[in-house]
Parts: C-alpha cells; sequence; structure tokens
C-alpha cells in the first residue's frame, strides 16, 4: 500500500478478516483545536470520567457487537496504540492504519477497506469519527439499514444551527437527497446535520480513492445522493456531542458526570456528582462542588474550592484556592491563595501563591506568577 500502513499487533501482516463486525474510527487528526491539552497528551487519549476519550466509543462500539476495530491514524499516534495495544484490555480486536500522508476521512476509508484491490472489503461496515461523545443505538441503525436496502446510511441529530455541519435534505421516508456541507445557516436544507456514524455497504468503495486526500463529506455523500441511491438518515434523540476543544471537552465531562449517558459511570450516580479516581487526597476543610471530576493521585488541601471543573492526574491544589470552570491537566500545581476561573491549565504548569487567571490558556510547564486574563 503506497499511501499507508496497516498494522496487526501480532506481526503477522496483513489480516485474514473474520466474519464479526467490523469498525473503522477516524482518529487522526492533529487535535490542534483542543492544544493546550493535546501538546502532550494526543486527543483519543485525553481525559473523560478519568479514562480516555477514545475508551468510551471503542466500549461503546463493542456494546453493539462492532468488535474488530481499526483505528486510522497518523504516524504520530505511537502514545495511542502503546494505550490501547491490541484491544485486548477492552475485549476487542484492535488493529492500527498509519497515513504516510493525510488522506482524509475518504482516503483513509478506502485505504483500510481495500478499494480497488483484490482485497476490498465484501461486507457491511460502520465508519465512525473517533471524537463524538454519544448514546447512539447503533444496533438499530444497521437494523434500519438493512430493512431500508440501504447503501449508505447516515447518523442525523437536530441542532439549532447546521451551518458547521453536514446536514441532510430528507424526505417522509428518511431517504436524504441531498447532502450540503456547511451550508449558509439561511440556505441550509434542515436542521438535521450528519453526526458522525456511517453504515457503509462494499458497493461504495468503488466509488472511492485511496490514492489522494478526500473526504466523504465533500465527495461521496453529495455525489451518491445527487445520483438517487438509497442513502437514508437515521434519527438519534439522546445525547451527542463533538469533543472538538477544551470548552466542549469540559462540557462533555460535566454533563457524563451528572448522568447524560448513565451506563457510561462507573458507578449509578456518583455523590454530589462529584467522580474521584484512585488515592485522591481531599482535606476536610476544603470543598468540592458537583458537578467536578478529580483524576488520581490529585491532591486539594485546606480551605480550596472545586467546582465544575476537571482536574487531571497529580494535580496539586493549595490552601485556599479557587478553581472554577476550568480544566487542570496532569501535573499542574496550583499555589496557595491562586484563582483560576475559567481557564485550561496545560501539563506540569505552576499556578504560583496568589496569582489570579480568568478566561486564561496556559501552555505547559510555564510558571505564572500574576494576572492572566484573556
Amino acid at each position: 500500500m503506497p499511501f499507508g500502513t496497516l498494522v496487526r499487533l501480532d506481526g503477522q501482516g496483513s489480516p485474514a478478516y473474520d466474519p464479526r463486525m467490523r469498525a473503522i474510527v477516524l482518529a487522526g487528526g492533529e487535535g490542534t483545536r483542543m492544544r493546550p491539552l493535546t501538546r502532550r497528551t494526543p486527543k483519543p487519549l485525553v481525559p473523560l470520567l478519568n479514562r480516555p476519550l477514545l475508551d468510551h466509543l471503542l466500549l461503546h462500539l463493542r456494546a453493539h457487537g462492532f468488535d474488530q476495530i481499526t483505528l486510522a491514524l497518523t504516524q504520530r499516534a505511537e502514545a495511542i496504540q502503546r494505550s490501547f495495544g491490541s484491544g485486548e484490555r477492552l475485549g476487542l480486536d484492535l488493529e492500527y492504519a498509519y497515513e504516510d500522508t493525510p488522506l482524509g476521512s475518504g482516503g483513509a476509508i478506502a485505504l483500510i477497506a481495500g478499494a480497488g484491490t483484490s482485497d476490498a472489503w465484501d461486507e457491511t461496515f460502520l465508519v465512525c469519527n473517533g471524537d463524538i461523545i454519544t448514546d447512539l443505538d447503533l444496533s438499530a441503525m444497521l437494523e434500519a439499514h438493512r430493512a431500508r436496502q440501504a447503501e449508505l446510511s447516515i447518523s442525523l441529530f437536530e441542532v439549532e444551527d447546521p451551518s458547521s455541519f453536514g446536514v441532510a435534505d430528507l424526505d417522509d421516508t428518511g431517504r436524504i437527497r441531498r447532502f450540503v456541507e456547511k451550508p449558509p445557516r439561511e440556505e441550509a436544507p434542515s436542521n438535521s446535520i450528519n453526526s458522525g456514524a456511517w453504515i457503509f455497504e462494499p458497493s461504495l468503495l468503488a466509488d472511492m480513492d485511496a490514492s489522494r486526500f478526500n473526504r466523504v463529506e465533500d465527495e461521496l455523500f453529495p455525489t451518491v445522493c445527487a445520483a438517487g441511491r438509497p442513502v437514508y438518515g437515521f434519527r438519534h434523540a439522546g445525547y451527542w456531542a463533538d469533543v472538538g476543544n477544551p470548552a466542549s471537552l469540559l462540557r462533555v465531562n460535566l454533563d457524563l458526570v451528572r448522568g447524560a449517558i448513565p451506563s457510561w459511570l462507573s458507578v449509578p450516580s456518583p455523590a454530589g456528582a462529584v467522580l474521584r479516581g484512585d488515592d485522591v487526597a481531599i482535606a476536610a476543610s476544603a470543598r468540592v462542588e458537583g458537578p467536578a471530576i478529580i483524576g488520581s493521585r490529585s491532591r486539594i488541601a485546606e480551605r480550596a474550592t472545586v467546582t465544575s471543573s476537571t482536574l487531571w492526574e497529580d494535580v496539586t491544589i493549595g490552601a485556599d484556592a479557587l478553581v472554577r470552570g476550568s480544566t487542570i491537566a496532569s501535573g499542574v500545581v496550583v499555589g496557595a491563595g491562586a484563582q483560576i476561573i475559567d481557564c485550561v491549565i496545560a501539563h506540569d504548569a505552576t499556578i504560583e501563591a496568589g496569582a489570579r487567571l480568568t478566561g486564561a490558556a496556559i501552555e505547559p510547564a510555564t510558571n505564572v506568577v500574576a494576572e492572566v486574563t484573556r
């Protein structure tokens, strides 16, 4: 394969695929919108409910029978492979497809599924974006796909402003007549957006190209809809979020700890909507007000207050400090009496005693000694 590499951890080269349900997870982005948190942690590994973001999607796929999964990644993703390995930890069979040059969603899918080769996949498969958080019923979506004899099914979610997404124009049967990527709000044919899960029939591979950068949202989806081929939408009215930046990461963490998707919590309902990792120490006079998530080995000293925030692992909050509406990455030290409001503090930064930060984004290993306001 001249444009990418398919890797199995058993070293056996190209796999002999079995009849279990396959899925491709597109997780190869650079995570630029998530900076500064992704300066040291790849986006799929940023914590959500104290475990890697991608864990939740993979477990959701497994729950719906998709247990043979290929992660579409870039060559900089060694940390992801170290974290997930062969998939045994999650009860999955994982393999990794690395792009030597960026291929986009269309090129990556075509490469992995062998478009244009004698080894092209010949069964139905799922593709999903790696940064979506949803309780979408994939089993029901697959059942509807088969009942309609669809060639392509696209999960849909209703939003107030669809202009930042791909938008579907549906008829009364749910068939997508037209697919428009990021239309102006006033020109959008509906409020039903592409929510990042797609079921493919292998016939679509004949229309796909692994030799160049291309996105299914820009090329394949509009083309097959315009040609009148059987493309259907599957509406989802539950929880859905695109975790694209620090603000959305914080919002989703707080939504989930409050029970937005109850099955994703390790306990039915954490006391006070506060989720604690292992070996957390909180002084008796400190206040942790939910929703909040405290990572393993974090320390919160006397009279400190933490609310509506997430602390990653090994965070230290000094006496009388205040943390509100913020994400604090691993290894950060917040000094006594410091105030952090609506901030993003990246790995190993030090906020000196008495410092005041509001709306700030602090890069890793930075030492902050005074007031910082966005």
